[in-house]
């Protein structure tokens, strides 16, 4: 009788033993997941998630590797996350300097005198030339920054 439960505990741990696939990913925000079925649309990594007992070296040498991949997709995560925001901060620019150029052509086109302000604070009215020079420059800009 003890031999059966011997043996039955031995077929248990053996069964308890036997390593599952583990799926491992990183999400948008730079998580890192495991689970035991891979995420549809994405790209994983099989994990091997047997303990390394007896071999230290082992043991660490996987551990710097996964602490490794974990870091390299968490600066991938980062990058394109910086990239995105470097990406809005131009966008943002181009609709400021749009802006500003209709408003300049608009303005030279409504304004009966279009003029400037001098250093003294006086102000000079442009000459015909410098008006059609002034447009033909915001023109140029508003088709440059305007969708």
């Amino acid at each position: 009788m003890r031999s059966q439960l011997a043996v039955l505990f031995c077929l248990c741990m053996a069964a308890s033993v036997q390593a599952e696939e583990v799926y491992k990913w990183v999400d948008a925000e730079g998580v890192v997941h495991f689970s035991a079925t891979p995420p549809p649309g994405q790209t994983v990594q099989q994990e091997d998630l047997r303990y390394h007992r007896g071999d230290p070296a082992a043991a660490a040498a996987a551990r710097k590797r996964w602490d490794d991949e974990d870091k390299q997709q968490r600066e991938k995560a980062e990058a394109a996350a910086k990239a995105g925001a470097e990406q809005g901060a131009q966008q943002g620019e181009r609709q400021r300097a749009c802006a500003e150029a209709r408003d300049i052509v608009q303005r030279l086109q409504t304004a009966p005198a279009a003029r400037y302000r001098r250093e003294d604070g006086s102000f000079m009215n442009y000459s015909p030339e410098e008006v059609a020079s002034r447009m033909a420059e915001a023109k140029a800009r508003e088709q440059e920054y305007c969708d």
